[in-house]
């Protein structure tokens, strides 16, 4: 029991963090356990199971439809009426967003489609100048659009949108010059605007995307509309190493290099002469989710079974605990 409360001082005075209450919880209390051990799901043989809260990339995406273009200020506007050319109107929206028509007075367009403006024109028209008013409207000029990404990346913000020309989520990313070393792929988020004005969530892992262009599946690399914002999570990159190891402590995690359990413990100076190796903990909350505890037996792996050695993600902590006396 001395050892034990010994132990929970030490990490508390190593880590004073939410990381240390979370492996305190775990530990102390014994009982958290694995999503996938509960439903009789794969253990850590197969960790990718429940590893990340972004589902895979399907073979067909299924994304929300783009919201209909609304025009904005700056769209260069063309409108005619059948057989009444003094009717006829070029004009770029201005920045207040409403322009004047002759015998109507103001129409407000920015904001809206243009079916939306062209069918308010008829309207008026008919509703005291004309009868079956044949109003055309087409857009002569595009301004530019936007798409945005925040969080991970070198340059954060606003890049041109092209209307006409086909952006990718992957293509914005090489915009802004690329992740930094604390971007965490694997769950982002595109916010995209949803006919009405309404919002739609969409969750992705760039890292599968990624993945699967790589394959092949280029249709995996999703399509941007104007106005979409995707939110890359930045992240601390590292991993925590704790209980019988010699040097315990943070440790970075590479960008570009996968890091195991043994090669974590490596780095924090391997483990002592009473730790159980044979009932390491892996415990990890994701960003959504429920925390998860996966079970590692280095002993299989010194054995040369190198499948059960477990892949470390970003914020994960590694507990080596003491073998028991009796």
């Amino acid at each position: 029991m001395l050892t034990f409360c010994c132990g929970m001082v030490f990490l508390f005075d190593l880590v004073r963090t939410p990381v240390a209450l979370f492996l305190l919880t775990l530990v102390a209390c014994g009982t958290a356990s694995s999503p996938a051990a509960h439903n009789g799901g794969p253990g850590p043989d197969a960790p990718t199971q429940f590893f990340s809260a972004a589902p895979p990339v399907q073979e067909n995406p299924r994304l929300p439809a783009p919201a209909p273009l609304t025009l904005v200020a700056g769209d260069l506007l063309h409108i005619t009426v059948f057989r009444h050319k003094d009717l006829e109107l070029q004009v770029r929206v201005p920045e207040g967003g409403a322009f004047a028509y002759p015998l109507i007075g103001d129409v407000k367009a920015a904001g809206r489609t243009t079916k939306d403006v062209e069918g308010e024109i008829k309207a008026r028209l008919e509703e005291k100048y004309l009868h079956k008013a044949g109003v055309t409207l087409t857009v002569a000029e595009y301004t530019q659009r936007k798409v945005y990404v925040l969080g991970g990346v070198r340059k954060p913000g606003g890049y041109d949108f092209h209307t006409g020309r086909r952006m990718t989520v992957l293509q914005l990313v090489s915009a802004a010059e690329g992740y930094t070393d604390r971007a965490f792929k694997e769950y982002c988020q595109l916010i995209r605007r949803k006919e009405g004005g309404e919002r739609e969530l969409i969750r992705l892992s760039l890292s599968e995307v990624e993945r699967a262009v790589a394959r092949g599946r280029v249709e995996a690399d999703l399509e941007l509309a104007p106005d979409d914002l995707l939110v890359i999570p930045s992240a601390a990159r590292v991993v925590y190493v704790m209980g019988q190891v010699n040097k315990p402590g943070a440790f970075e995690l590479p960008t570009d290099t996968k890091i195991t359990v043994s090669m974590a413990i490596s780095q924090a100076g391997s483990w002592t002469k009473y730790a159980s190796i044979g009932r390491i903990q892996v415990l990890r909350q994701p960003p959504t989710g429920e925390p998860v505890r996966i079970s590692v037996d280095m002993n299989l792996i010194v054995e040369g079974d190198l499948s059960k050695d477990v892949e470390l993600h970003p914020g994960d902590v590694v507990w080596v605990p003491q073998r028991s006396i009796f």
